[in-house]
């Protein structure tokens, strides 16, 4: 026995480990005598008897056994999916895809795709940049059996309806620039195809084509790129709106090349932005070629604006200084420099103070501190706006003001413009034009940290610089009417017809170090921005 049972120790150890286990059970069969060597022939013969249990027979509480379970599996896998998770799962079909679908106000997932939907009337909103939203209520309805084997499906299917061609690629020009300017993709950090989505969107509107075109849109793109990512997502979309299709083709690839080649002869600084970009062997050799050295050496190069001593003059209440016509060089690192033909204005010859936004407040309460949240919920301004400014003195400089809320301030206050004038943020060109005036001013008029300022100072304290202005550098950062751009040469009217949100400011604030700011000093800021180290100045220009 022990050769054909290895695993036992003994017949006898088998016997007795055989009886406890059916004494325990009730299975044991008193036929089977321990004494006896147990045979082939005593297994195969052995039986195994229920006992009966509160005088119930094993045959009818087996029965009731197995018919418990049964109706326990099938109750968890029919009825308790249902009844815990009531409704049904919705496909979602969008045109275009790529539309965001919000379930109750909570972004769900992007269009084409498969949502669950809970029991009850569930509000449904699908937007996309550049056509008009749609919002609905569905009545999501819940089946109880078998939802898990068999899910309770319902379907959406709609058309957004676009808001213009010209309107897609505005918002996706928007979303581009804001993104170029985020940083540097990386594996953990990737940047969405903006501006090449919404080209692929506006080209349902046949005018998209001839808006970018006409709009020079290659360019406005190009300056804006700040990483070979950016300039990537520029040409794609380029290629898209310019060829008037998204897959190329021989007639594509031709209106490409022609409109390319026409904006390249008016916007030659596209070319610098493009290279920039390019990888290192390919961007030597092009930059060797003489059509980029003549692109290059058409950059002139501005001059000083000379100014009569006491020319400063009056406006609506304000004191300005005439600055004639002249050329405005733009800075950029690692970008070629912008020359810009500026024609003659007026510059304000301080920055805004508190007492003047307190009179264009009166006129505007949708513009005060108690409409914040209005406004911030209109994108308008940040959650600083107008910070501290009930209990600012009149002669304080303005700060926590964004570029809306100073544009809304100009646009009030040219009611009492001369005929023919309005008033505005300056443009970058005019700003950096009445900077080049002031470059020759001694370091003393300047307002810095290490100067010993704790904050800015009152725009009638300040000193006159040369030109006869104040607080030109340091003080305040002050908002211009441009959009940033990364190379200010390229895009020059492109920008103008697509512009950012991210805006240029000029000159420095009291909270940075004299020797890491001077006067060709730029940086772009989100036009909501409400800080403590950002104000504006006026300028006086020819309406149109």
């Amino acid at each position: 026995m022990s050769r054909n049972l290895p695993w036992l120790s003994s017949a006898r150890g088998y016997h007795l480990s055989f009886a406890l286990t059916s004494l325990a059970t009730g299975f044991y069969n008193p036929a089977m005598n321990d004494d006896k060597t147990i045979s082939q022939q005593d297994i195969e013969e052995a039986t195994v008897r229920f006992k009966p249990i509160f005088g119930i027979a094993p045959r009818r509480y087996l029965a009731a056994a197995y018919g418990i379970a049964l109706l326990a599996m099938l109750f968890l896998t029919l009825l308790l999916p249902g009844i815990r998770r009531p409704g049904s799962t919705w496909s979602f079909n969008v045109d275009p895809p790529g539309s965001a679908v919000f379930v109750d106000g909570v972004y769900r997932g992007h269009a084409p795709c498969e949502i669950f939907l809970p029991a009850g009337e569930r509000s449904i909103r699908v937007e996309r940049p550049g056509f008009v939203p749609a919002e609905t209520v569905v009545r999501s309805t819940g089946r109880l059996i078998a939802t898990w084997p068999f899910p309770n499906r319902a379907s959406m299917s709609l058309s957004l309806v676009p808001v213009s061609g010209i309107g897609i690629l505005e918002d996706g020009m928007r979303a581009y620039a804001s993104w170029a300017l985020s940083g540097s993709p990386s594996d953990a950090y990737q940047i969405p195809m903006a501006l090449s989505d919404a080209a692929r969107s506006a080209l349902v509107d046949p005018g998209s084509t001839r808006a970018a075109v006409g709009g020079h849109l290659a360019g406005a793109a190009l300056s804006y790129a700040l990483h070979a990512q950016s300039v990537r997502d520029a040409t794609r979309a380029t290629a898209i709106l310019y060829g008037g299709s998204a897959t190329v083709t021989p007639a594509s690839l031709g209106r490409l090349v022609s409109s390319t080649m026409a904006e390249l002869a008016v916007d030659p600084a596209m070319l610098p932005a493009l290279v920039a970009a390019l990888p290192p062997a390919v961007r030597t050799r092009l930059e060797a070629s003489v059509y980029y050295r003549k692109v290059f050496a058409g950059a002139a190069v501005g001059t000083a604006v000379k100014l009569a001593a006491g020319s400063r003059t009056a406006f609506a209440g304000r004191e300005f200084v005439p600055m004639p016509a002249g050329t405005a060089v733009l800075k950029a690192s690692g970008a070629m420099d912008a020359s810009v033909a500026v024609q003659p204005f007026y510059l304000a010859s301080g920055e805004v103070t508190v007492g003047e936004f307190r009179a264009f407040l009166t006129a505007n309460p949708d513009w005060g501190p108690g409409s914040a949240n209005s406004l911030r919920a209109r994108g308008l301004v940040e959650s600083d706006y107008l910070s501290g400014f009930a209990e600012a003195a009149d002669a304080d400089a303005l700060r926590f003001v964004s570029r809306p809320a100073a544009i809304a301030y100009c646009a009030w206050l040219s009611s009492a413009a001369p005929a023919g004038y309005r008033f505005a943020l300056p443009t970058e060109a005019q700003w950096a034009l009445a900077a080049a005036s002031a470059g020759t001013s001694p370091a003393t008029v300047a307002v810095f940290v290490d100067s010993g300022a704790t904050g800015p100072a009152r725009p009638a304290d300040l000193r006159y610089d040369s030109s006869g202005l104040r607080g030109m550098l340091g003080n305040l950062w002050e908002w211009c009417s441009d959009s940033f751009a990364t190379h200010p040469a390229a895009g020059i009217d492109g920008r103008n017809s697509f512009v950012s949100t991210e805006a240029v400011v000029r000159g420095g604030s009291w909270a940075n170090r004299s020797d890491l700011v001077n006067l060709a000093s730029r940086g772009p800021m989100p036009e909501t921005a409400c800080t403590a180290y950002l104000g504006f100045r006026i300028a006086m220009v020819q309406a149109r």
